[in-house]
């Protein structure tokens, strides 16, 4: 009987679940190119050793761990601790579900270079999701927080000096005011966390906005040097493109707005975020797409 992984599946299995400590096994088969012997293979490192089920999640058994240590792979010793385990848990989860993806990559808070600056404990952002080249900060605010913990978010935000570009993940968009979350930055994407959206920021800064510009505008404007807009006629044409709820534009919009009563803005937008930004600038005026129809999925990551 062979006491070793059958597989590089099986391997960068449990070189994952070594580094992020634990895996959903609802979340195992993302592991596997076939979905339907992924439980004997799962449950033969099991019988192995090699892992172990607590409750929902994954962990490596003694096998498991001395395996690993043999790899020379990063091994992370098993986290107990009550009040660390949901962002844990739900790092391990948000790892697992880019884990193959060719264009996202995810950094989770511990593997970053500044951990050494700042403690786990003293900065708030989950890790880094680098999209198409691009990085944004990544924050996780679930229901269960209340506003103290969101305002150390924002606190958390405000001192930072490197990222320009943040993502916060939440499974109630309503708890973000815009005015809390505006810092000056490039971006700031508040995006409802569910696996639709995840889906999306694959493809971020995959959307062929020109095409859309080209069948909406016949290629009247064009790129703007302005702020608060994407596009513009530079005469009364002002045009902003959202793909997630962006808390720096519609602040910057609503400052324009604010100084030009007699000048009018133009938002192209999803039909998840048209009823939200309604609320933040009900002066604009709306076009309402299928942005689906527009994502390049054929782009890769670029380092």
């Amino acid at each position: 009987m062979n006491y070793f992984p059958n597989s590089t599946e099986e391997k960068e299995l449990l070189q994952f679940i070594a580094k992020y400590q634990y895996l959903k096994t609802t979340n195992a088969p993302r592991f596997f190119v076939s979905k339907k012997y992924y439980r004997n293979r799962v449950n033969n490192l099991i019988s192995k050793s090699f892992l172990r089920k607590t409750k929902l999640y994954l962990v490596l058994d003694k096998l498991g761990i001395e395996y690993i240590k043999l790899l020379g792979s990063e091994y992370n010793k098993l986290n107990r601790n009550v009040k660390y385990l949901p962002r844990l848990l739900y790092i391990s989860d948000l790892a697992s579900f880019y884990y193959k993806c060719d264009k996202v990559l995810f950094t989770p808070s511990f593997s970053m270079k500044d951990n050494e600056v700042y403690t786990l404990t003293a900065r708030r952002y989950i890790g880094t999701l680098k999209i198409n080249g691009i990085e944004y900060l990544t924050y996780h605010i679930s229901q269960e927080r209340d506003y103290r913990y969101i305002a150390s978010v924002m606190y958390d935000i405000q001192k930072e000096r490197f990222y320009k570009n943040i993502i916060i993940l939440t499974n109630d968009i309503s708890r973000i005011h815009t005015n809390d979350f505006s810092f000056g930055l490039n971006k700031v994407l508040i995006i409802e966390d569910n696996i639709l959206n995840r889906e999306k920021l694959k493809y971020l800064n995959n959307i062929d906005w020109s095409r859309i510009i080209q069948e909406n505008y016949n290629n009247k404007v064009h790129l703007s040097e302005y702020s608060f807009c994407d596009y513009t006629d530079n005469d009364n044409c002002f045009l902003s493109l959202f793909s997630f709820f962006d808390t720096e534009k519609i602040t910057h919009i609503k400052y324009f707005l604010r100084e030009n009563h007699s000048q009018k803005v133009d938002i192209i937008c999803n039909v998840e975020i048209v009823e939200r930004l309604r609320k933040e600038l009900p002066t604009a005026n709306y076009i309402v797409i299928n942005l689906d129809k527009y994502m390049d999925k054929e782009i890769n990551i670029y380092d």
